[in-house]
């Protein structure tokens, strides 16, 4: 069975019944919530539990990332970005929600001078410690291949997770790769510890747009990466209020596999 979730991203300006109902009409096993959404936007708790309750719509969150960085040079930052995913983590354990994707910090000016990677490390020993407390499984996720970002395919992780490498699982995002070919190397190499996909395209730099449109064949690509049985999260921001890319990309993925085309 493919397992799809939607990113709450996609749709911004929707209530928290806007986006279960939306999982739910459409026939999809669950969501990503977006910490910093539902912070900011000032979602109740147990309306959320309510209705994962009433909908038996899956979760996982995707823990505050903006404006932060946990590798950050500046001590003050760092401490401060490990503190809001923290604040995600213990969030998602009191919606019930076991697992949480984070996002590896970046460097503050792109040198070597400065021993980032170290930074990180001592930041992912902190949350980690955190999610182990509160009974919360976290997911890295490999990032984009820009200028700051270094943590960019697995080797890098494993680089800097060191020891605690089994202690986390990972998030593929099919965006941040240069090509399909790509994501489904990494599946075939790491699958074992990855936990789920973030599928959205990509238009050179341009990052997660929507599915029909940019550089990926997502045609060709999505039966494949159904064929691994891991959620796969549909990825993007649109504050529209018709919630026009959400429902774009739910039926180009319905097109796709509605002949059953999940084989590897």
């Amino acid at each position: 069975m493919t397992t799809v979730y939607i990113g709450s991203t996609l749709m911004w300006s929707g209530s928290l019944r806007d986006i279960f109902l939306m999982a739910e009409d459409s026939g999809l096993q669950g969501i990503e919530l977006w910490a910093q959404q539902f912070i900011y936007r000032g979602f109740d708790e147990n309306e959320f539990k309510e209705l994962m309750e009433s909908t038996g719509i899956e979760a996982c969150m995707h823990s505050q990332s903006w404006d932060l960085n946990p590798a950050s040079m500046n001590e003050g930052i760092r401490s401060q970005s490990v503190k809001e995913i923290i604040r995600s983590i213990e969030l998602a354990k009191r919606l019930g929600i076991n697992e949480v994707t984070v996002h590896p910090g970046h460097r503050t000016v792109n040198c070597e001078c400065v021993p980032y990677e170290d930074h990180l490390r001592r930041s992912f020993s902190e949350i980690l410690e955190a999610a182990e407390n509160a009974g919360v499984r976290l997911s890295l996720e490999i990032m984009e291949k820009i200028p700051k970002e270094f943590v960019t395919d697995m080797q890098a992780m494993r680089r800097v997770c060191g020891n605690m490498f089994d202690k986390f699982v990972y998030t593929l995002d099919i965006a941040h790769c240069d090509s399909g070919k790509e994501a489904l190397r990494i599946l075939e190499e790491d699958g074992e510890h990855i936990s789920k996909i973030h599928i959205s395209n990509r238009r050179g730099n341009k990052f997660h747009t929507p599915l029909s449109e940019g550089d990926h064949d997502m045609k060709d690509l999505i039966p494949k990466l159904a064929g691994y049985g891991l959620p796969m999260v549909m990825e993007g921001f649109d504050e529209s209020k018709d919630f026009s890319t959400v429902k774009d990309n739910i039926g180009f993925i319905r097109n796709i596999l509605k002949n059953g085309g999940e084989e590897k």
